[in-house]
């Protein structure tokens, strides 16, 4: 919830007539669900959810700091694929960030 609440406000600060917040708005808070937990503490995943995601039994955990996504394995991995791609071509502008905030 914090991190929800956290990117209600930042999307509170935009605008209020803009399409950008309206767009966030929409797919952020208007997307997000409440994930509830089984008796011995797992994650359950709504039906409704599934579906659109096309997980049918497996799926694939993947921890971004404070935050997790869970994906059907088959698309993580063009997803990830991408991604490392994407992270090597754009690993100097990451060393560069890091530099100009005093960390090597």
């Amino acid at each position: 919830m914090d991190r929800i609440e956290t990117l209600h406000a930042q999307i509170e600060a935009l605008d209020p007539f803009s399409e950008e917040r309206d767009a966030f708005a929409t797919a952020i808070l208007g997307g997000s669900v409440q994930l509830g937990f089984d008796g011995e503490g797992r994650v359950v995943l709504p039906e409704e959810l599934m579906k659109e995601s096309n997980i049918d039994g497996t799926c694939v955990f993947v921890g971004k700091g404070a935050t997790f996504e869970i994906w059907e394995p088959t698309a993580f991995k063009a997803y990830e694929a991408e991604s490392r791609k994407l992270a090597r071509e754009k690993r100097l502008a990451l060393r560069a960030e890091s530099l100009k905030g005093g960390v090597a």
